[in-house]
């Protein structure tokens, strides 16, 4: 039994020791192995602290910068930056959505041309390396398209707006040179279809030939038509008295439309808490100057029509501070009511009344008190909007060149022009159409015909005789009315 114990003892110790060799014979081999892992995994990632380089075309590009960045198609321009690729990877540089054609590069610099089809336009550039995109510089396209002018408004004169149609004008101001014949014009709106200028003055010209010059590229030339009655009232040295800050009474004695004497009267406000413009009423009839002073103002006109002789019955429509205090006739033809002078908080609006039929005053008289406190209906309407009516002037009233009273408005309705012209005496009248053309010369966008003939007055207070300031039909006698126009 001894011997058999020896001898089980010998073969499993046999047998560990060849467990134990085994062991450290394939210790070498799970070594080597792992090594081999470990340095697979080394070239597949991009290890910064491996001693093998990372691969380039696994960075996103970036640009530092772009020179120039303005210029026209087909300009080179060099991008730097860096990881920009190696020969066998994909590189585009994209302008907007377009691809330029890139003559230069390598992994820090690129060189592309500008791709056509672009004018006046800045685009987002960037460098494209295998589908991974850069940052965003820009470029910007400069303006290289000449101006071309397609339309501008008939007829001008000093001051006047005058709008210019066309393409490939700027939208900075600036960058326009806008001249009639040599002389320039003042922008003052700008978009690429459309300048809007006013007018310079051109003296005695019939007509000008309109350009513009946007980066030293002239346009084509249109020809436009000079009002030189309306050059002449704008540029027109009136003798000029200031009533008080913001109130002017201005008068001038000259040859207008044509070789014949007219002598024009102008009373120019700008409203404010120290001018207030009104309406003043009497249900009897009695002079301007009475009324005026009645109504202690320190300037105004005679205003609406009342009846007269053997006139036809065409009373307006006349409320004051909210009460109406004259309900005007029916039936009236709307050549003595298409329009009437709103006043709102002391700001003045000339409105057309554009519903059909005779009975305008009821359309005024509905108008609320809200939106106007004071109303007084005439006609014909002068101006809309800045544009002179398409006045029937072969009625008797259009045509007649007699003495004439108008009012006309800015658009903000802060400014009134009040005009008196004489007749007889020496001078003559005018139409309404010529009415119209002072009224637009002067400044209005809006305006409308008052009472004229021998009821024409003008009152300005300490001056002239006890205030009448013109010779009523080429006389000093003044015909009683029912109605006037006031600022105190």
């Amino acid at each position: 039994m001894r011997l058999i114990k020896i001898n089980y003892m010998l073969k499993r110790n046999n047998h560990v020791m060849g467990i134990k060799l085994n062991y450290f014979r394939m210790l070498p081999v799970c070594i080597a192995i792992l090594f081999l892992a470990v340095s697979c995994k080394s070239n597949d990632v991009d290890d910064p602290n491996s001693p093998i380089p990372p691969s380039v075309t696994s960075l996103t590009p970036s640009i530092t910068s772009l020179s120039p960045n303005a210029g026209t198609e087909g300009t080179e321009v060099l991008i730097l930056g860096e990881n920009f690729g190696n020969n066998g990877d994909k590189v585009d540089v994209i302008f907007g959505l377009k691809v330029a054609e890139i003559t230069k590069r390598s992994s820090t610099e690129l060189t592309a041309k500008a791709p056509s089809g672009f004018n006046n336009v800045a685009l987002n550039v960037v460098v494209s390396v295998n589908n991974k995109r850069s940052n965003i510089e820009t470029f910007t396209y400069n303006d290289t398209a000449p101006p071309l002018i397609t339309t501008t408004t008939t007829t001008c004169f000093y001051g006047s707006t005058v709008v210019i149609n066309g393409n490939d004008f700027s939208p900075n101001i600036e960058d326009n040179i806008v001249k009639f014949g040599t002389i320039e014009a003042t922008v003052m709106v700008a978009t690429k279809t459309s300048l809007t200028v006013t007018a310079p003055d051109l003296g005695s010209a019939a007509t000008a030939d309109v350009t513009v010059t946007k980066f030293d590229m002239v346009s084509n030339a249109k020809r436009i038509a000079v009002d030189i009655d309306q050059n002449k009232i704008a540029t027109y040295n009136w003798i000029t008295h200031t009533i008080k800050p913001g109130l002017t009474y201005k008068t001038g004695e000259f040859d207008l439309f044509g070789a014949t004497l007219r002598r024009v009267y102008i009373l120019d406000v700008t409203l404010s808490e120290a001018n207030t413009l009104g309406i003043g009423f009497s249900p009897t009839e009695i002079n301007t100057v009475t009324m005026c002073n009645n109504d202690n103002a320190v300037a105004g006109v005679n205003a609406g029509y009342f009846p007269y002789g053997n006139s036809t019955n065409k009373d307006p429509y006349i409320r004051i501070d909210g009460t109406t205090v004259q309900n005007g006739h029916l039936d009236v033809s709307q050549l003595y009511t298409n329009s009437a002078l709103l006043i709102h908080n002391n700001v003045a609006t000339v409105k057309k009344f554009t519903e059909s039929g005779k009975d305008l005053n009821l359309v005024a008289a509905a108008i609320p008190v809200s939106e106007a406190e004071n109303i007084m209906v005439c006609g014909p309407m002068l101006i809309t909007s800045g544009v002179i009516e398409a006045l029937d002037m072969s009625t008797g009233h259009n045509n007649s060149q007699t003495a004439r009273t108008g009012v006309g408005v800015t658009a903000d309705g802060k400014r009134v022009f009040m005009v008196v012209v004489d007749t007889g005496g020496g001078v003559t009248g005018v139409t309404t159409l010529q009415l119209a053309k002072i009224l637009q010369a002067l400044g209005a966008i809006n305006a409308m015909n008052l009472d004229g003939g021998g009821s024409s007055t003008m009152f300005v207070k300490n001056q002239g005789d006890n205030g009448r300031v013109n010779y009523p039909t080429g006389g000093t006698w003044q015909r009683p009315v029912r109605s006037v126009i006031y600022v105190k």
